[in-house]
């Protein structure tokens, strides 16, 4: 079992490197994973995932094939009938999710692979807004949090008729800002740590 354990900045899929800040190194986690992924290709194979964890794992038992053809898919197919589920989806949702936090990453090759928040990191959590993805900022947090103005300015900060959001956890918006990010087309400069806590009723 390899084990992990830095601060992730991780700023979208095709965005190399995917980077590890642990507090001896830099490390590009994008060809260990992939490694993973040629270990697992073509097993039987499930995935799951919370607010702050995903995990990809071998099953004999599962209906599912992982399949991986480089810069083509990344894929868990039925063995029988039609039905998938896109890896490339929802790991990539997971990884913006937990980018600019402290996390573990477990791979035991073959078998299995896991990304999850580190527990002993305090954040603050925000909350799905009304129907959509953008989480409302209560007020004084674009400053003590956010850094509105200043130089490490959170990338995924937003103003719009109702105030202050937060657009980490808004797939589209959060992908755009990262890729805005990567290629410095843009003034903020910190992927925020900001954890997502659920959607208030």
């Amino acid at each position: 079992m390899e084990r992990f354990k830095g601060k992730l900045l991780f700023m979208g899929w095709f965005n190399l490197p995917w980077t590890l800040l642990t507090d001896n190194e830099k490390i590009d986690l994008w060809p260990i994973v992939e490694q993973f992924f040629i270990s697992i290709n073509g097993k039987r194979a499930e995935h799951s995932q919370t607010l702050d964890c995903y995990f990809l794992f071998t099953d004999k038992n599962s209906e599912l094939q992982f399949q991986y053809s480089p810069d083509k898919y990344i894929v868990l197919e039925k063995l029988e009938g039609i039905g998938m589920s896109n890896i490339h989806a929802y790991l990539e949702k997971n990884l913006i999710w937990l980018s600019g936090r402290k996390i573990k990453v477990n791979i035991a090759k073959g078998k299995q692979i896991a990304f999850s928040a580190d527990k002993d990191e305090t954040v603050y959590g925000v909350y799905f807004s009304g129907n959509g993805n953008s989480c409302k900022i209560p007020n004084d947090v674009e400053q003590k949090i956010c850094k509105i103005g200043q130089p490490d300015c959170c990338v995924f900060l937003s103003f719009g008729t109702t105030g202050f959001h937060c657009e980490k956890f808004n797939g589209p918006i959060a992908r755009m800002l990262l890729e805005r990010l990567a290629k410095r087309t843009i003034r903020a400069s910190r992927i925020g740590n900001c954890a997502i806590l659920g959607r208030k009723e």
